[in-house]
């Protein structure tokens, strides 16, 4: 049977906490769904740990490296739901995300991505904010251009719509999904819900840390392309130079002025 929603991780040396995650899904209240995770050539103890779990929704495919883009793309291939939602590897979905979402879009049909509020934690498990995104489509809009206004881990989208963008873009190393975002925004209409439904746990290894250049290059690519296309008037243009000009900036000025608008947030 065809189950309601297929959720998309990717790992890569994930034997920390992909356990966590993959239970986190397992045990979710609506339960018709599908698990795909691409074991992206982990090299520790991920791929023992998937093999110990028997549930019948979950399908590891295991591949040599290629990168979290094109694992995605793999996982969306196999997808076989109406609905596609997303975890990483290192994150916690709460008991009934799944099913506000899916009860959500089924009363909005006009909306084709779907986001949540947050909690942040640090790798110790305390609390470093509360993240509470835009909920509506106009405000979302407004904030695109400026910064990514959806937490991938707790997206869900139309898989039609996904696959008519083309799904990924694997060109993108990072911000793979806020490029996304941007092109389903020109076919359908957007939405977070308000609730906290996602832990993430904000380690060295996420890519904000380990591969910020490449995140300010495509943010600056993905904004481009945007203004150019129309989608957005060209004094906006001012949002695409902003990540360029941060490349100028020392790296540990970079951190601390990041550190202080968390802090400013939170």
């Amino acid at each position: 049977m065809t189950p309601a929603v297929s959720v998309l991780m990717s790992v890569h040396d994930g034997a920390p906490s992909v356990a966590e995650a993959v239970a986190s899904v397992l045990s979710q209240t609506a339960g018709d769904l599908e698990l795909i995770v691409v074991d992206d050539g982990s090299a520790d103890a991920t791929p023992d740990l998937l093999a110990a779990v028997r549930d019948p929704r979950l399908r590891v495919v295991r591949q040599e490296r290629t990168g979290l883009t094109r694992a995605l793309n793999r996982a969306l291939g196999l997808a076989r739901a109406p609905l596609v939602a997303r975890l990483d590897a290192d994150d916690v979905a709460l008991p009934e995300r799944l099913a506000y979402q899916r009860a959500f879009l089924e009363r909005a049909p006009d909306v084709g991505l779907l986001g949540t509020a947050a909690r942040e934690l640090d790798a110790d498990g305390r609390l470093v904010r509360i993240v509470q995104p835009p909920v509506d489509d106009v405000t979302l809009r407004r904030a695109l251009i400026r910064a990514n206004p959806f937490v991938h881990s707790s997206v869900m989208a139309r898989r039609a719509l996904l696959e008519g963008a083309g799904g990924y873009d694997e060109t993108l190393p990072v911000a793979q999904d806020y490029d996304l975002w941007m092109r389903l925004a020109r076919v359908t209409r957007l939405a977070n819900l308000a609730d906290v439904l996602v832990v993430r746990t904000l380690g060295e290894r996420r890519v904000s840390v380990e591969r910020e250049d490449d995140r300010l290059r495509a943010e600056t690519r993905v904004r481009w392309r945007a203004v150019r296309a129309g989608v957005y008037p060209p004094w906006c243009a001012v949002f695409a130079v902003r990540p360029a000009l941060a490349l100028a900036l020392p790296r540990p000025l970079r951190r601390m002025m990041r550190a202080a608008l968390t802090g400013a947030r939170s």
